[in-house]
């Protein structure tokens, strides 16, 4: 799935900050699902940075960095 770009996730915490709407109402505001403007509130909250993440995308490795340095030594 193709993220949202940075700049339509701004639109959508400007309009967060700036009008007394619901999430809901934001959601429905731009076309976008609900849990998708709660992430992104969330997620600003933490970190206070709005890009997508990347680090989750793709297969997680079942071996840890230690755990492949350990194996690329023995083969």
């Amino acid at each position: 799935m193709k993220t949202y770009s940075i700049d339509f996730r701004q639109k959508i915490m400007d309009v967060y900050h700036n009008e007394p709407l619901s999430q809901r109402a934001i959601a429905n505001r731009f076309c976008v699902a609900l849990s998708f403007v709660q992430k992104i509130i969330k997620q600003y909250r933490e970190t206070q940075n709005i890009a997508p993440r990347t680090e989750r995308c793709g297969l997680k490795l079942k071996l840890n960095a230690e755990q492949l340095l350990i194996k690329r030594e023995i083969d």
